[in-house]
């Protein structure tokens, strides 16, 4: 790699000597990475294993997943890493990476950074000033039925397997919770247990992880001393009225926040912002929308080439591919030629 920008694309199997040549690089050059994968144990492995965000700090990892199973995701993705479902639009993707870092709204080290900054705060700060921003976007009910659910899933699971309290339920992601004592802890129960219409932890952690994406990392015993204070009764399960009091109290806590606070506020909106439009393509909420790549972000390197009096202002990006797709090589050699962008592939058949 010569230039100081790049943006790997890999397909498949590809993404290994990609993310080598990545690591070689971290620090030194500002490579990102464009990976489409429909094997669904590969990408988890990758995401599970490797600490992209780590590496491309100050890059961008966009993952365009097109396997039919649903992934296993780690709870807490790097804010710079985004995933999608479908097959990219490559000429979008080039040129929103490009549009994002060459015009600097949008660089993937303030995502980075602001993420550092969520993570080094309590849990419990973190917590109570992400919920209070999280009922301004959706609805309360839609949040509790949600807990609901997810309890109900949990307590069905656990009375058909053959452990009464199973390492993992299957439909719940319980990763975070695993490093207290279980005998503190509470257990999973079965249906007949759990009051019509009520939480438990279980259900309270999958809430948290569906619609508060960007608090950063958290434990078993953090969660079991949050889901404390909520279960005001001490019932073991948290009824409608407590998740309301809650809500309310910590709504109005947030009305007198520390300059710190909002600070910290500031990070998690962004990183919150950037979780929700990870998902799913179609619903890409992002305040950097552009990243992804659309119309607008062509016609921003049609008009850079344009007014650029001679000079070439892309000549510091180049664009690599590994893999085995003829189809995509094609692509993005018409889209490197139509921006005048340095083209090098790497051809995978494994």
């Amino acid at each position: 790699v010569t230039t100081s920008n790049a943006i790997a694309v890999a397909s498949g199997i590809g993404i290994t000597p990609t993310l080598s040549l990545v690591l070689n690089y971290a620090g030194k050059k500002r490579i990102n990475v464009v990976w489409a994968c429909r094997d669904p144990g590969l990408v988890e492995y990758i995401l599970h294993k490797i600490d992209i965000g780590a590496i491309t700090k100050k890059s961008y990892a966009f993952i365009f997943y097109t396997g039919m199973r649903e992934l296993a995701l780690p709870k807490d993705l790097p804010s710079n890493i985004f995933i999608f479902s479908g097959r990219p639009h490559l000429e979008h993707t080039v040129t929103g990476i490009v549009s994002a870092i060459h015009s600097g709204d949008g660089l993937p080290e303030e995502m980075y950074e602001a993420q550092e900054k969520i993570a080094n705060a309590p849990f419990q700060r973190r917590m109570k000033i992400a919920l209070s921003r999280v009922v301004e976007i959706y609805n309360k009910d839609e949040m509790f039925e949600f807990a609901v659910e997810e309890t109900e899933k949990a307590a069905a699971a656990a009375a058909v397997a053959e452990d009464p309290v199973p390492e993992s339920d299957g439909t719940v992601d319980t990763a975070p919770l695993d490093d207290s004592d279980p005998e503190t802890a509470p257990l999973l129960f079965s249906p007949d247990e759990v009051p019509e219409g009520e939480v438990s932890l279980i259900g309270l952690d999958s809430m948290i992880s569906e619609f508060l994406g960007g608090i950063g990392e958290y434990s078993r015993s953090d969660m079991d001393t949050f889901f404390r204070q909520i279960d005001s009764d001490g019932s073991g399960f948290i009824d409608r009225d407590e998740f309301d009091d809650f809500i309310g109290m910590i709504t109005t806590e947030s009305r007198t926040l520390s300059n710190s606070q909002h600070e910290l506020l500031s990070a998690m909106e962004r990183s919150m912002d950037v979780r929700r439009s990870s998902i799913d393509s179609s619903v890409h909420r992002s305040t950097h929308n552009n990243i992804l790549g659309n119309d607008t972000t062509i016609s921003y390197m049609q008009n850079l080439l344009k007014y650029s009096e001679g000079d070439n202002p892309l000549e510091d990006w180049s664009i690599f591919y590994c893999g085995g797709s003829n189809e995509i090589a094609q692509i993005l050699r018409e889209v490197t030629s139509k921006y005048n962008i340095d083209f090098a592939v790497e051809k995978f058949d494994w």
